[in-house]
């Protein structure tokens, strides 16, 4: 079984788990970093590849090749920490709850969700831990409709199920479950789903908003949800901070517009998601685990960094 096989099994999560339960955090991260730096050193490897182009443009895409190869390994070894991390606070909640710290404005976000009823789509891109930041907002009893990706693989119906044990109500995207977020709106319960993984068919996409100032095949239904509800949109994330604390970040409630061409109001909408994205984004570049190419055209233009 290769490495990529072995992710997309059940038997990572599973492996994870073990892990998770019967070593200790510093062990654990000592093992992350180990891995973290076999991962850096395939040079060749489609994983680095697109870890190096899509950090090459979040950075303004200037970096060389020794400063892309140094991101490269921050970013791989960031990821099999939040992993590792994840599966042990899975199984050791206590300890995970008391790291959680809020920013005045994710105070503001879960506040508007609980008490004010406030319809909110909420919308994460993969910075940082994204499965600890999801479990936390079921500690923080956010009440919440998630949308998930639509054709899991085994690792992610395992990911789904291990949600799905923490209180998070998980739907594949369908049109059954669009109709059902919106009546879980009017209820009372926010939507959440992640933001900046691209489309599988990036060249069927009918719209690529612009995002860090290139066209991007990312997903925008969002937009039409939140117009056809009422509904604000906000960017939220989550980040394991260097005293070992978790910060929680929201950006400001995001109103949609609407426009006669349809065309011109779904790129209008999804823009104003993504300019807020890119912010956190470069705050955290070293934490973003997003191992699909954002942009393609952009692995040719750099051959000679990678």
């Amino acid at each position: 079984m290769s490495l990529k096989e072995f992710i997309q099994d059940s038997a990572a999560i599973k492996t994870g788990l073990w892990f998770g339960k019967t070593k200790s955090l510093p062990a654990l991260r000592s093992l992350a970093k180990f891995i973290g730096k076999i991962l850096a050193s395939r040079q060749s490897s489609n994983l680095i590849h697109t870890i190096k182009a899509n950090q090459w443009v979040v950075l303004g895409e200037k970096l060389n090749k020794e400063e892309l190869q140094q991101q490269a390994l921050r970013v791989t070894t960031s990821q099999v920490t939040s992993l590792a991390e994840y599966f042990y606070y899975f199984q050791h909640p206590e300890e995970g709850r008391n790291l959680i710290r809020l920013t005045p404005e994710a105070e503001r976000a879960f506040s508007d969700i609980r008490d004010q009823k406030v319809p909110t789509f909420i919308l994460g891109p993969h910075i940082g831990n994204y499965d600890f930041f999801m479990m936390a907002l079921s500690w923080l009893k956010i009440p919440l409709y998630v949308l998930s990706h639509p054709h899991p693989n085994d690792a992610y119906k395992e990911q789904n199920k291990l949600r799905a044990s923490v209180g998070l109500d998980i739907h594949p995207i369908s049109f059954t479950s669009f109709r059902n977020a919106k009546l879980a709106l009017k209820e009372g319960v926010a939507l959440a789903t992640g933001m900046d993984r691209p489309l599988e068919n990036p060249e069927e996409a009918k719209y690529k908003p612009v995002f860090f100032g290139r066209p991007a095949a990312l997903p925008t239904f969002y937009a039409r949800l939140c117009l056809d509800t009422g509904a604000i949109a906000r960017i939220a994330c989550g980040s394991r901070q260097p005293d070992g604390t978790f910060i929680i970040d929201a950006s400001e409630p995001i109103v949609m517009e609407s426009r006669p061409d349809l065309m011109e109001e779904n790129l209008l909408n999804v823009e104003k998601v993504l300019k807020p994205t890119e912010e956190f984004i470069r705050k955290y570049s070293s934490d973003w685990a997003m191992f699909y190419p954002v942009w393609p055209e952009v692995i040719p233009l750099i051959e000679n960094l990678l």
